[in-house]
């Protein structure tokens, strides 16, 4: 902990290259995705045991900067559990300071089984439309000010959910899901089938950033919990663990990637959480997120450049103090999840 700043990668290149360097003793490999871009994965512990603890990150691209710290951080404490390491699942868009990838699709609203379920979009997303993704580049207009106007028309609640659920209709558009899975996740899928679904205990804590408090940890039960899962993960993860399905505490998800997961895993005691490290309120995640994705499908020029600092800031803050949160919450999220996998 005596340099947090050291933990935090530069680039995604420099991820990458402190991943392969930090598990290159251990059983590891790598999906390629394209172009040199890759899925980088390893395993500590005993690859064959029968319970597994998965820690996955970057599945947001730009959120892959906090996620991987956290990796190569609990990977420099040597742990002894039988553990995937999952290094950046969306690298195009750590590479590209994007949350999505290269179609503009989110990927945690991409995990669809059927490609007939690529479809629809929340009907206040629709009225909203104009105002999210203006086909327009970067411009001063008020967006705080229409976007609180926005919320006490529709209520704050309604619009989180329109806005964040996913959509399929609008392909220049944000939270867009795709129009079929992507080929990057494919080929993901296809390597975890043949991974784990002969385990018979996983934990798999998907690692995020954005949502919640400065500083604060957050984490959100995945899939549709009964009694005896919400109790298990509430002894392990104590009270700040919330459902997906508790307003107050997130908010339901289309498509999602620890979902799609417990459908496919079938005869494996499977839990998937979401771990979420706190920055700025939502509405700063928004505006960062709605400038940036005017810039990249509008402007031209360069012009508009600091639109993705400001996005990597509300994503990793460069506060020491944030950061040291970060590590902090990845060791206490770790040993509660090591507690969860024994239950």
């Amino acid at each position: 902990m005596d340099d947090i700043y050291s933990w935090f990668s530069q680039d995604y290149a420099q991820a990458q290259e402190r991943f392969r360097k930090t598990t290159h003793l251990l059983e590891h490999g790598a999906i390629e995705v394209s172009d040199g871009l890759t899925i980088d994965w390893a395993w500590s512990g005993n690859p064959q045991s029968p319970h597994v603890l998965v820690f996955s990150s970057g599945l947001h691209g730009i959120e892959g900067f906090a996620g991987s710290a956290a990796q190569l951080y609990l990977l420099s404490l040597n742990p002894e559990i039988s553990t995937l390491w999952l290094h950046v699942l969306n690298p195009w868009g750590m590479a590209n300071l994007r949350r999505v990838d290269s179609q503009n699709v989110d990927l945690n609203r991409n995990f669809l089984a059927d490609e007939k379920e690529y479809q629809g979009v929340h009907p206040t997303y629709s009225l909203l439309d104009p105002l999210l993704n203006p086909p327009s580049p970067p411009t001063r207009d008020f967006f705080l000010l229409q976007l609180m106007q926005a919320v006490l028309q529709h209520g704050y609640e309604n619009l989180k959910s329109a806005v964040a659920t996913g959509q399929y209709e609008y392909p220049q558009g944000l939270f867009f899901g795709g129009k079929s899975l992507q080929p990057g996740l494919s080929q993901l899928l296809l390597f975890l089938d043949k991974t784990l679904s002969h385990r018979e205990r996983i934990v798999h804590v998907d690692l995020h950033s954005g949502l919640g408090k400065f500083g604060e940890l957050s984490l959100l039960l995945e899939g549709e919990s009964n009694p005896e899962q919400v109790a298990r993960a509430h002894r392990a993860f104590g009270s700040r663990l919330k459902s997906r399905y508790d307003r107050k505490g997130g908010y339901l998800v289309r498509g999602g990637f620890t979902h799609a997961l417990a459908q496919r895993l079938h005869g494996v005691r499977y839990d998937g959480i979401t771990c979420e490290f706190g920055t700025y309120n939502m509405l700063r995640v928004l505006a960062a997120l709605r400038n940036e994705n005017r810039l990249y499908h509008n402007a031209q020029r360069s012009f508009f450049v600091p639109s993705k600092p400001r996005l990597l800031e509300v994503f990793s803050p460069s506060k020491v103090t944030w950061r040291s949160q970060v590590l902090l919450h990845a060791i206490t999220v770790y040993k509660q999840a090591r507690v969860m996998l024994n239950d």
